[in-house]
C-alpha cells in the first residue's frame, strides 16, 4: 500500500515536513513541568503560569482568525511560527516568575496566529486541488508530528542529560524557525479582495456570523462542547498530574524524554489503527467508543503503586484517545463553510483556550491539595460529559445565518 496519492507529496510536502522536523526539536511536552518544578515553582504557580497562554488566546483568537480569513492564512501562520520561536528563546534567559508570566502571555498571542489559520489553509488547498487527499491527511499529519515527537523524546533525554534541562528552550525555538522556513515554500489558495482591505466592520461581521453559525449548528456545537471537557481532562492528567505522579513513584527525570517518545509512538500508530477499528461504526459512534475506553483505562491509575504499571495504563489510555483525532477532524470540517473555516477554527481554539484557562490553575491547585493521583481520577470522570455531548449530536444540515457572506458554500 503506497503512503501518498499521486501528486499529494508535491502539493503537501511542506506541511508534512514541517510537522515532522519542528516536532523533533519540540521538547516542552516532556520537560517543561519538570523544569518549572526544578526552579522552585509549585504546581499551583505552574498552573497559573501556563494559564496565561489560553488567557491570551481567548482574547486574540477570533480577531486573528478573521484576519486570516479576510487577508490570507499563509502570512498569519508564518508570523506565528517566527514569533513563537522568539518567545521560546527568550524564556531561556530568565527564571523570574513575573517575567515568565509576561512571556507566556505573549506566547499565547503568537499561538493564535496559526491556530485556526493553518488547518483552514491546508483544508481549502486540498479541497481546491484534490478532495481525495482530505480523508487521509489528518491521519498522516498525526503520524509525521508524533514521529517527530518520538525522536524529540530521545533527543531531549540525551541533551538534558548532557547540557541540563534548560537546553529545551533554544532547541524548541529552533523547531519553530525551521517550520517558518519550510512553510515559506507552500502554496496558498487565496485572493485578496480590495473591498475587504483593513475593514474592521467586516472583521466583526465575519466573527459574529461564524460564532452564530457554530452555536446554532446541531453538530458543531456539541463537538465544541465535547472538546471543551476533553481539554480539561487532558490538562488535569497529561499536562499537570502525570509528571509529579510518576516522580513520586521514583521515575527518573531524564527518562521523561523516553516517556514522551513512548506516547508519541503510540500516537503515530493510532491513525493506522483508527480506520480499521472504526469498521462499520459511524464517526460519531467511534468517537464515543474511544473516549469511553480511554477514560475507563486511565481511571485504573488510581490503584497502582509502581511506575511500571502506571506507565502501561497511561500509554494504553493514550492510544485510545489518539484514535480520535484522525476521525474527528475531517468530521468537524465537513460541516464548516469554506469562508468561515479559519474563523470557526479560531473560535474552537478560543473555547479550548477557555477550558485551559479554567483547568490549568484549578488542576495545579488540586495537585497541591489532594495529590496527582486524585487529579488523574478526576480527569477520567470528565470523559462522561464529553460522551454526553457526542450523544446529543443530530446530523442534519442547518440553514446558514442570514448575514452569511456572499457566495458562501458548504
Amino acid at each position: 500500500m503506497k503512503l501518498f496519492e499521486k501528486g499529494e507529496l508535491k502539493l503537501l510536502w511542506p506541511f508534512y515536513l514541517t510537522n515532522f522536523l519542528a516536532s523533533i526539536f519540540y521538547l516542552l511536552p516532556a520537560f517543561s513541568i519538570v523544569y518549572f518544578i526544578n526552579i522552585g515553582l509549585t504546581l499551583t504557580q505552574i498552573g497559573f503560569l501556563i494559564a496565561t497562554m489560553p488567557l491570551a488566546s481567548l482574547i486574540f483568537e477570533i480577531p486573528t482568525g478573521a484576519i486570516a480569513d479576510l487577508y490570507g492564512r499563509k502570512f498569519s501562520v508564518l508570523l506565528g511560527y517566527f514569533l513563537q520561536g522568539v518567545v521560546l528563546l527568550t524564556i531561556f534567559f530568565t527564571k523570574n516568575y513575573y517575567f515568565l508570566l509576561t512571556i507566556f502571555f505573549l506566547s499565547g498571542i503568537t499561538t493564535t496566529l496559526p491556530s485556526g489559520s493553518k488547518e483552514a489553509w491546508i483544508f481549502d488547498l486540498i479541497k481546491k486541488k484534490n478532495k481525495k487527499y482530505a480523508n487521509k491527511y489528518f491521519s498522516k499529519i498525526q503520524i509525521f508530528q508524533f514521529s517527530g515527537l518520538a525522536l524529540s523524546g530521545i533527543l531531549g533525554a540525551l541533551f538534558v542529560k548532557q547540557f541540563g534541562i534548560s537546553i529545551m528552550w533554544p532547541l524548541s525555538a529552533l523547531g519553530c524557525f525551521i517550520g517558518f522556513f519550510i512553510l515559506m515554500f507552500s502554496e496558498e489558495i487565496y485572493t485578496k479582495k480590495k473591498s475587504e482591505s483593513k475593514s474592521l466592520i467586516k472583521l466583526w461581521k465575519q466573527s459574529k456570523t461564524s460564532i452564530s453559525y457554530s452555536f446554532k449548528h446541531p453538530v458543531l456545537f456539541y463537538l465544541l462542547l465535547s472538546g471543551f471537557f476533553m481539554i480539561i481532562s487532558v490538562v488535569f492528567s497529561e499536562n499537570l498530574a502525570f509528571i509529579p505522579f510518576l516522580k513520586d513513584l521514583g521515575f527518573p527525570e531524564y527518562a521523561f524524554g523516553y516517556f514522551s517518545t513512548a506516547i508519541s509512538l503510540l500516537l503515530v500508530m493510532a491513525p493506522l489503527f483508527a480506520k480499521k477499528l472504526i469498521g462499520k461504526r459511524t464517526e460519531l459512534n467511534f468517537l464515543i467508543f474511544a473516549t469511553a475506553i480511554g477514560s475507563i483505562i486511565i481511571s485504573l491509575v488510581y490503584f497502582v503503586s509502581n511506575y511500571f504499571l502506571a506507565l502501561v495504563i497511561i500509554l494504553t489510555s493514550t492510544f485510545f484517545y489518539g484514535l480520535k483525532y484522525p476521525i474527528e477532524r475531517p468530521y468537524f470540517h465537513k460541516f464548516i463553510p469554506s469562508k468561515m473555516r479559519a474563523t470557526i477554527g479560531s473560535f474552537e481554539s478560543m473555547l479550548l483556550s477557555l477550558a485551559g484557562l479554567i483547568s490549568l490553575p484549578l488542576g495545579g491547585y488540586l495537585v497541591d491539595l489532594i495529590g496527582a493521583r486524585g487529579v488523574i481520577l478526576i480527569s477520567a470522570v470528565l470523559g462522561i460529559p464529553s460522551i454526553i455531548a457526542y450523544l446529543l449530536i443530530k446530523e442534519e444540515k442547518p440553514k446558514l445565518p442570514k448575514e452569511t457572506l456572499p457566495n458562501q458554500k458548504l
